[in-house]
């Protein structure tokens, strides 16, 4: 008897504890609205150009040179890098890359800290160089020195629009080690389990958070 009275007193509590309107849900909601809220304001930018080079081996999926060169540039565009990627292998571009070396030329938002002011000052004098040595100053906005606005933004790395699959798990784990810490992302939840050498029922889920440039006021009114 005093087993079930206290079991009952127990399941009287949660009822009671459940009934509250809008408790349970106030719980959860409250730490992605607040992750939300932080992630909405815009932050002071600056462009970052770098190269990456990695190395990329799968043992369940095979690229062709031009179709891994394509994807990567995708995934890269949704994270609001803008990269140019060659894929360089003995088997390219009449087979499928084994083991290809992988060279991304990035240009990135980064935060425009006085770290990162610091380190893109010393390459200032190599720009002007080059741009005398041109003629004419570039006009692209990536080549500016100057800040502009932008903002973290919530991506989501599943099928969705990259059409990922099952098969670009081990792709999707080499980004994550070897790329993402390199550029203005930062990972929200990681749920990229790739099996040894044998392919993934699932496919890749990976939600970062990434640095993209906002909007300029004339591109918004065009559209």
């Amino acid at each position: 008897m005093r087993r079930q009275s206290v079991t009952s007193a127990s399941l009287l509590w949660l009822t009671l504890l459940f009934s509250l309107p809008g408790l349970a849900a106030e719980d959860q909601a409250a730490e992605p609205q607040g992750q939300a809220a932080a992630s909405a304001d815009p932050v002071q930018a600056i462009w970052k150009q770098q190269e990456i080079t990695f190395y990329f081996q799968s043992f369940t999926t095979f690229y062709s040179c031009t179709g891994l060169e394509g994807k990567l540039e995708r995934i890269m565009r949704e994270l609001g890098v803008h990269a140019r990627v060659k894929v360089r292998s003995a088997d390219c571009p009449y087979s499928v890359a084994r083991m290809p070396r992988v060279v991304m030329q990035v240009v990135s938002p980064v935060e425009a800290t006085p770290e990162a002011l610091a380190d893109r000052d010393k390459n200032k004098s190599v720009r002007e160089l080059a741009q005398r040595v041109r003629g004419k100053k570039s006009e692209s906005p990536l080549d500016s020195l100057e800040q502009f606005p932008a903002q973290w933004r919530r991506v989501s790395m599943t099928r969705g629009r990259l059409d990922l699959q099952p098969g670009d798990c081990e792709l999707i784990d080499e980004l994550r080690k070897k790329v993402l810490p390199k550029l203005a992302v930062r990972t929200v939840q990681d749920d990229v389990l790739c099996s040894p050498n044998q392919l993934s029922l699932g496919q890749p889920r990976l939600e970062v958070e990434a640095l993209v440039e906002l909007p300029k006021p004339d591109a918004v009114k065009a559209k």
